[in-house]
């Protein structure tokens, strides 16, 4: 069947295969996702009233303890602590109705928890703190409240609040117990899905892939088998087509080429066999004509390219049988001018070495003087380039002093910005000492009056164990004030200490930059001295400049005319030389121009 196909619908349905198996898992996958994922939100749901339940009887437990601390105090403010603990109350109450709209059992077991709250409210603590308030500090107060009926009821309603709320937490941690199991039993089946899917994929896959190969792969083993006894010279071996595919159509093509290549290997060997004999004949001529026999005659002719090389070969050994002719005849003339011209030269050429020699000795003379001048005239170029150097040297200098006296000037205004700074620093860590004594003032006084506190609770026995509790905290923040307090104070004086010496050092500093700045205004001024003599030197330079220059002219200009009237000399001498060569060269050509074309045969 696959056969049948192209390979691009055997590639889009193998991978078309593939995408269906993973949509469906990814499906499948998806809704088990969402399944875990509202399990999920549900146990964070049921946290969350597990937390307010917890909250609600955190918040009874605070307003019991600042009411106990009022009825054994009658001090008012353990009723106004920093948190309005009854309006915590009641918002904590309303939010966990809220959270449990969905499961209406437990919204009305939070909606008695209420109703109970209001009524121990109502009932018991304002009663209680209306009698203790109306008491005040009247001897034996403690013990007439502690005789108030309210007191038995509001056990009684505490303990019916922890009921309730211990109903809530038990509904809910059955609940979340429950929907454990969901979540874990929703895990187990994606993850069995996601292995069965997976192992179906890979089985899927493989199964494809072995198909595509084997549907791609024979035709091109069977391809490449042919295409290596072509290789091999076997240009009758031909390709099996096994599929109607785009190899199939590859396979038929390659057919069709190599029986072309066989017919075309087949012509060309006929074409070369009949250029083969044509070359041989051109050759036979030309190896004549090599070895100096021009009497050979040329047979191939054609509209080809061996013909119309013939036809040229041809006509070119006739040329060149013409041209021997003429060369042998004009051999024994050249022979004759080029002996009567050797000697005219020969004279001429002992004339110009005479003039040549004379004019030798009068450029050596000129040359020497031309050279003295012109170097007695860079020695005074070069002190004239020294004494200006060394002008323009000097001034750099002493604009660089310039500066340097002005930078450090300006580090001498910095240190002394740095030493104020300094001095106020120390000035800031002593204000902050004092600051710091003040506290571990404060961090005493809270330590006796958290003993204080915790000598009183003692004293109440069991009703002042929660306030006992709270001194002792205080007390343990009051020591850890005076421990803090203690090393920010030894902090503070190793870093006055650090100060001072960083003090002491800027002032060395600022006297060694200011015996500097004297220094330099002393190298400044001598340098000054130095440019003023050198600037004197520099006129009287070039006074004997320009007098050396105007030598150098007159001297330059005598060299250039002997040197010119030299080269002069030099070329006539140099041009009879090159004719008189020139001409034996020409009697050497003229013999073996002559000898040379004695060997050739230009007749039958």
């Amino acid at each position: 069947m696959l056969q049948d196909l192209s390979i691009k619908q055997k590639l889009y349905a193998g991978f078309g295969a593939i995408v269906a198996i993973l949509l469906v898992l990814l499906v499948l996958a998806y809704n088990n996702f969402s399944k875990v994922s509202e399990a999920t939100r549900l146990d964070r749901h049921t946290l969350e009233v597990l937390l307010e339940a917890d909250q609600i009887g955190a918040n009874v437990l605070d307003i019991q303890n600042q009411v106990r601390g009022y009825l054994l105090t009658g001090d008012e403010r353990f009723l106004t602590p920093e948190i309005d603990e009854e309006a915590l109350l009641h918002k904590n109450v309303n939010y966990a109705i809220s959270l449990t709209a969905d499961n209406p059992v437990q919204q009305e077991r939070i909606r008695k928890v209420d109703a109970t709250i209001d009524s121990w409210l109502k009932n018991v603590i304002r009663p209680l703190t209306a009698k203790r308030r109306a008491l005040g500090q009247a001897p034996g107060a403690t013990e007439q409240i502690a005789r108030a009926p309210e007191l038995n009821a509001g056990f009684t309603s505490v303990a019916e609040l922890r009921r309730m709320l211990a109903e809530v937490a038990a509904e809910e941690n059955r609940l979340l117990t429950q929907r454990s199991a969901e979540s874990a039993e929703l895990q187990r089946s994606m993850s069995m899905v996601l292995v069965a899917g997976g192992t179906i994929c890979i089985l899927l896959a493989s199964t494809i892939a072995v198909m595509l190969g084997r549907a791609l792969l024979t035709p091109l083993n069977n391809l490449t088998q042919v295409v290596g006894q072509i290789a091999a010279g076997d240009q009758s071996a031909r390709a099996r087509v096994l599929s109607r595919d785009e190899l199939g159509e590859v396979t038929t093509e390659f057919n069709r080429m190599a029986q072309a290549i066989e017919d075309s290997q087949a012509k060309e060997l006929a074409a070369a066999n009949e250029l083969r004999a044509k070359v041989d004949a051109l050759l036979d001529v030309v190896s004549k004509a090599a070895s100096g026999d021009l009497t050979g005659s040329v047979t191939v002719s054609g509209e080809d390219a061996i013909g119309r090389m013939g036809d040229g070969l041809k006509t070119m050994v006739e040329n060149l049988r013409q041209l021997i002719n003429n060369v042998q005849k004009a051999g024994i003339q050249v022979t004759t001018s080029a002996t009567e011209i050797a000697a005219s030269a020969k004279q001429q050429e002992a004339t110009g070495v005479e003039q040549a020699q004379t004019s030798v000795e009068i450029l050596s003379t000129t040359k020497e003087m031309s050279a003295n001048t012109a170097q007695l005239l860079k020695t005074m170029e070069d002190a004239t380039a020294v004494a200006d150097y060394t002008t323009s040297a000097t001034a750099d200098a002493q604009n660089n002093l310039r500066r340097m006296d002005q930078t450090m000037q300006n580090m001498v205004a910095a240190t002394d910005s740095i030493n104020a700074k300094l001095a106020a620093l120390s000035e800031k860590a002593s204000n902050i000492n004092s600051v710091l004594t003040t506290i571990t003032k404060v961090a005493d006084q809270t330590n006796i009056l958290s003993l204080n506190a915790a000598i009183e609770a003692e004293k109440a026995g069991d009703a002042g164990r929660g306030f006992s509790v709270v001194a002792t905290e205080i007390r343990r923040l009051a020591d850890q004030t005076s421990v803090s307090t203690w090393d920010i104070e030894q902090m503070l004086k190793e870093m006055q200490s650090a100060v001072s010496a960083s003090v002491m050092g800027m002032d060395k500093f600022s006297e060694e930059i200011r015996r500097s700045v004297g220094e330099v205004s002393q190298v400044a001024e001598q340098l000054s001295s130095v440019m003023d003599q050198v600037q004197k030197l520099a006129p009287q330079f070039d006074v004997v400049l320009q007098g050396m220059q105007s030598q150098a002219v007159g001297a330059s200009q005598i060299s250039e005319t002997m040197m010119q009237l030299n080269d002069a000399t030099q070329q006539t001498v140099e041009s009879l030389k090159a004719t008189s060569e020139a001409v034996h060269q020409l009697q050497y050509a003229a013999s073996d121009l002559q000898s040379s074309v004695a060997t050739f045969a230009v007749t039958n």
